[in-house]
């Protein structure tokens, strides 16, 4: 049996709609294959593309075509997913509707997105765009938003690449040219034509995908002009090496231009669909890319210095390490879907004993002094006994992971919690706080208020609390110097 946390990966693609989520999904799915095991969910795919994401994923779940306005789109996972697997959504149909659904599971989701089209409730959105505001983006309190090409979905090869020494290949100079796998619309035809009309133009790569309608025409276009020669479905490797012998390039707003960027050299991009606007803005205005229409002009310069120049812009923004910081998300991901909270028993009496005294936590309680054995001894002991006192230990796999302790009074629980040291920093503090108060409802169903007291200079703490939801409350009077932060009807 497979140990490791699983993925699902739900994107589709076809010649219709291109092959852009797809790619990019299982660009994330080669940086997490080692770790994880990725099942990928798709309607209805090709029999090459199964073949192809089998190659990355360990399963494809074949999904049944289902139109995204039917009511039982948004459950089309139901029967796949349970709340320790992580769900990766790529596409412009996987609305709130949806994303609810899957968290309804109580599962972690990470969204792929560039659009910011409705309101996310995802625990993790990316949007590789540089440039891009997060404040745009219309979330769930917890919600954490990943921007820029510090977190691109590169696969592998242009990893290794970004990493590099990059210089102007030898020979004749070479064009890279790709608009996409599928390139519904046919620019690759128009573009082709158009460099054939160049006199500075050496020899140029075409690249198309298994999704591509228009081979038979470009075929018969290319018996014509030798300069011209042509490549489909390329391997990662492959498209790398190609890459590498190509001085320029000519590509679409998408992830083909980051690919190219990781590697280096003069491109030049066009937009070819609306959702590329973005991508095209960064990507032109930050000196990365320039506009298709400077190439004419461009390359009758010196190519070798706008080569050079070109290359050290983009080692500005990839550096081959992506995959290391989206690998670090998801281990953060999957340990917060690990996490379960059981009652404190009198054998939790010395762990507690030694995680109150922590220097960390006595730093950020009310009273800093470290508390002795027998006062600790006789304080649990009375807790685990009184009726208004229920603690939790958030666990796991079975490991302790955090404390988090609620006091009632009639209808309101005051929260305490803390992290263990090996799990801070990982962004667990909300996740502690929104599975504690789920517990405490279930075994307190008359708690209507909670709220928790913190020092203002306790920033993780403080940012835990945003996340979880939890709303600024009045001050409470004892220390009203510490923020109050309330979930519920607040009667103060």
């Amino acid at each position: 049996m497979n140990s490791k946390p699983r993925i699902i990966l739900r994107a589709d693609g076809n010649s219709r709609i291109g092959l852009g989520h797809v790619v990019h999904s299982l660009a994330l799915a080669e940086m997490l294959r080692h770790d994880f095991e990725c099942l990928f969910a798709i309607q209805v795919p090709s029999h090459e593309l199964q073949e192809q994401i089998k190659k990355t994923c360990d399963a494809v779940i074949v999904l049944p075509a289902c139109n995204h306005d039917e009511d039982r789109f948004a459950h089309e996972l139901d029967a796949y997913i349970t709340k320790d697997v992580l769900v990766v959504l790529d596409g412009y149909k996987f609305s709130t509707a949806y994303q609810q659904s899957v968290k309804n599971k109580g599962c972690q989701l990470f969204c792929i997105d560039d659009i910011h089209s409705y309101v996310f409730v995802a625990d993790t959105i990316l949007n590789q765009a540089g440039g891009v505001d997060a404040a745009k983006y219309k979330t769930a309190p917890y919600t954490r938003v990943l921007i820029g090409p510090k977190y691109a979905l590169l696969r592998p090869p242009f990893l290794r690449a970004a990493q590099e020494e990059r210089t102007f290949p030898a020979g004749d100079v070479r064009v890279f040219l790709n608009l996409g796998g599928a390139d519904p619309y046919d620019h690759t035809m128009r573009i082709a034509m158009e460099l054939q009309r160049m006199q500075d133009i050496g020899k140029v790569e075409i690249i198309i995908g298994s999704a591509y309608q228009h081979l038979f025409e470009l075929q018969a276009w290319l018996h014509q002009n030798p300069k011209f020669s042509l490549h489909q479905n390329l391997s990662a490797e492959e498209m790398c090496q190609l890459m590498q012998t190509c001085a320029v390039a000519i590509t679409s707003a998408s992830g083909v231009a980051y690919e190219y960027a990781s590697v280096g050299g003069l491109l030049f991009v066009l937009q070819t669909a609306e959702n590329q606007e973005n991508l095209y803005t960064f990507l032109t205005q930050n000196g990365i890319a320039q506009k298709y229409e400077q190439l004419q002009q461009s390359i009758k310069i010196d190519l070798i210095t706008a080569f050079e120049q070109a290359v050290t812009r983009q080692w500005l923004y990839f550096d081959g390490n992506a995959g290391e910081r989206l690998r670090q998300v998801f281990q953060n991901m999957a340990l917060a879907a690990s996490i379960t909270m059981r009652k404190a028993t009198e054998d939790d009496l010395m762990l507690l004993f030694g995680w109150n005294n922590d220097s960390e936590v006595r730093k950020n309680s009310f009273n800093p002094k470290p508390i002795p054995l027998a006062n600790h001894q006789a304080w649990f002991m009375a807790r685990l006994k009184d009726e208004d006192t229920s603690i939790y230990i958030a666990e796991s796999a079975g490991e302790p992971a955090a404390q988090i302790r609620f006091s009632l009074s009639g209808g309101t629980a005051t929260i305490s919690y803390l992290i263990a040291g090996g799990f801070r920093g990982k962004g667990l503090g909300h996740v502690v706080l929104l599975k504690g108060v789920e517990k405490l409802k279930q075994d307190h169903p008359r708690v209507t208020l909670v709220e928790g007291l913190v020092q203002r200079e306790n920033n993780p703490s403080i940012k835990a609390f945003e996340r979880a939801g939890f709303s600024y409350g009045e001050p409470d009077p004892e220390h009203p110097g510490a923020y109050r932060f309330v979930l519920g009807r607040d009667k103060k």
